[in-house]
C-alpha cells in the first residue's frame, strides 16, 4: 500500500465517524417520551406511580378498618385512629431501617416500629393496639 493511500483512508474513518455520530444526534429528537393524556382528558398524567404504604400489596388501610377501627387518612403516609390526640397514629416511613432510625436519633419517641410503619399508641385501648399492630405486621420480615 502507498503512503499516499492512508491519508485518503483515515479522512474517510473520520468522516464516516462525524456521519454516524449526526445520525444519533438527529435521532436523538424523534423519540417522545412525554406521556399523553386521552383527548378532553383534565387529569395529569404521569410515566408511573408511587406505591402507597397504606394500600400497597399488604393493604393496611382496608385491615384496620376490617378490624372496625375508625381510621381517618391524614396525609399519604399518615393514619389517626380514633380521635386525635387520644387515639393511635401511625406514620409510615420509606423502609423499615429509616423507621427504627428515627426511633434511635428519639426523632420518634414513644412510637413502637413495627416494619416501615411507626405506632404511637397514645392512649389507645388494648383492643385498639392489638388490632393496629396485626395488620401493620402484615408482611413484616425478621
Amino acid at each position: 500500500m502507498s503512503s499516499k493511500k492512508l491519508p485518503i483512508a483515515r479522512r474517510a474513518g473520520l468522516w464516516s465517524s462525524v456521519v454516524l455520530g449526526l445520525v444519533a444526534l438527529a435521532g436523538c429528537g424523534a423519540v417522545k417520551v412525554q406521556p399523553t393524556a386521552p383527548a378532553g382528558s383534565t387529569k395529569l398524567v404521569s410515566r408511573g406511580k408511587v406505591d402507597s404504604p397504606l394500600t400497597n400489596m399488604h393493604n393496611h388501610l382496608e385491615c384496620l378498618r376490617g378490624e372496625h377501627l375508625a381510621v381517618q387518612v391524614l396525609s399519604p403516609t399518615k393514619l389517626q385512629v380514633g380521635p386525635a390526640p387520644a387515639g393511635p397514629t401511625i406514620v409510615f416511613t420509606p423502609t423499615a431501617g429509616a423507621a427504627q432510625a428515627r426511633q434511635i436519633d428519639a426523632t420518634a419517641q414513644g412510637a413502637e416500629v413495627i416494619g416501615t410503619a411507626l405506632l404511637y399508641p397514645n392512649q389507645g385501648s388494648d383492643s385498639e393496639l392489638t388490632g393496629i399492630e396485626d395488620c401493620l405486621d402484615q408482611g413484616v420480615q425478621g
